[in-house]
Formats: C-alpha cells, structure tokens, sequence
C-alpha cells in the first residue's frame, strides 16, 4: 500500500471547536473546516429517545428559540462530558 498526503484527514476536536484538516499540513497552518464543538438535545417527553441536533438544525432550534432544547458541549475542558452525544457528532 501507497502512502498519499492527500488520504490523509487530520482533525483536532476541542472542548469549543472542532478543526479539521486534509492531507498533512505544517504545525501553522490554519484549519479548511472549523465548526463549533456544541450538540443540541431535543426531548418531547421522558418516555421518548432524545432527538440530537447540530449543525443547521441546531442554529434553526436556537434561533426559534425552541423551549425543548438543551445545548451541550461533549468536552469540557478536554474530558468526554457525554459519549453518546460525542459520537453523534463524529
């Protein structure tokens, strides 16, 4: 198998943002993809599985300003706050 730079996928999640990077870059270069490392739950009621959003559902619901919504970062200060929503993410 052939090393290629170019198959190369480098990403960097924080506790505020998430950065990513295709093929091997220096230390200083800026990241092509930085999105915010923020998860939305949604829940209707107890009895329900929890609906997860990001992305443009997520700035949707908050801007509507949906009472259903809680906001949470699965990192805090470096440590896995919640996998689950973690790998919804991912």
């Amino acid at each position: 198998m052939v090393f290629r730079e170019e198959n190369v996928v480098v990403i960097e999640i924080g506790s505020l943002t998430t950065r990513a990077v295709v093929g091997l870059a220096e230390s200083m270069t800026p990241p092509q993809v930085r999105v915010p490392t923020k998860i939305g739950i949604k829940r209707a009621s107890q009895s329900q599985q929890p609906q997860y959003l990001f992305d443009e559902e997520l700035q949707d619901a908050i801007r509507a300003k949906d009472p259903e919504l809680t906001v949470i970062q699965p990192i805090v200060k470096g440590m896995v706050k919640d996998w689950e929503a973690l790998e919804i993410f991912w």
